[in-house]
């Protein structure tokens, strides 16, 4: 499907049959996988979306045009905060009161939700040029940035606990779960480290060229690359074991997905949004 507002695709999150886009020009729209409709657009950002994410039943999304960092209720659509990130949002990550943006001044901002308007509880300062990444949990926050490495740091102090060295060019993306972290960057690899100790566990290879997307499912490392294709790795081995390229047939969405059924509150929004004002969509 073309992006509502025909704007470039900056960033995607999926939530069971959910995505959440966001585009250039301020562009940030809640949409049904199954269908391929457009359940709401946001409104709001005055420049490009760069970044987004899911967290719960909010939708938390950074402008890199309008260097802010906006929480959206996904139920109503309404925005519930902005912050000021002081410089342009390259990505956004959020785990429980706590948002981390990733800033193009060469810093990681840490905000405290309910405390966001007296400015962040860190500025993280490492990097030397700018942060492209950021993923958090319990234990860790973890960025990746211009000067090729990935930094760790521990949660909640926010000390820098390693950093990450072998990339030979940018970090565009990173995610963590449980004891791995996995990177992306633009020399066209996929790193896989032990959180813990920082040892190098795979260098994955086979994009063209450079990786902008990361995650990691389960035994699974996914990848997404400007040559167009979608990488499956197994997390254990490195090995890489099935490449998505757009020439595939049409699935359904649950089995592409193995999503959940979506919820009811999922199937009520779309529902009241069907029978509702159009104006939701934009």
């Amino acid at each position: 499907m073309k992006t509502p507002n025909k704007k470039a695709a900056n960033t995607v999150a999926v939530q069971g049959n959910l995505a959440a886009l966001g585009t250039d020009a301020g562009g940030l729209f809640l949409i049904d996988l199954a269908t391929a409709s457009v359940l709401r657009a946001f409104q709001g950002h005055t420049g490009n979306v760069w970044s987004v994410i899911f967290d719960g039943n909010e939708i938390i999304s950074g402008g890199y045009g309008d260097r802010t960092v906006r929480v959206w209720d996904k139920m109503s659509g309404q925005e519930t905060l902005r912050i000021d990130a002081g410089a342009k949002v390259y990505s956004v990550a959020a785990h429980e009161n706590l948002l981390v943006a990733g800033l193009d001044n060469s810093t990681v901002r840490v905000f405290d939700r309910q405390r966001a308007s007296g400015g962040p509880r860190h500025v993280l300062t490492e990097a030397t040029s700018y942060v492209y990444a950021v993923a958090i949990d319990a234990q860790r926050m973890v960025s990746g940035s211009n000067d090729n490495k990935v930094r760790v740091y521990a949660v909640p102090s926010f000390r820098l606990v390693r950093v990450l060295e072998g990339h030979s060019s940018y970090v565009t993306s990173v995610a963590l779960e449980g004891d791995r972290i996995v990177s992306g960057a633009s020399d066209n690899t996929v790193r896989l480290w032990d959180a813990r100790s920082g040892a190098k566990l795979h260098a994955l290879q086979g994009h063209s060229l450079s990786v902008t997307s990361v995650s990691l499912l389960g035994s699974e490392t996914v990848s997404g690359s400007f040559d167009k294709s979608v990488r499956f790795w197994d997390a254990e081995t490195g090995a890489s074991t099935r490449a998505l390229d757009g020439t595939e047939a049409v699935r359904p969405i649950e089995e592409v997905l193995g999503a959940p059924p979506t919820s009811a509150a999922e199937e009520a929004l779309k529902a009241a949004l069907a029978n509702g004002d159009p104006a939701e969509l934009g």
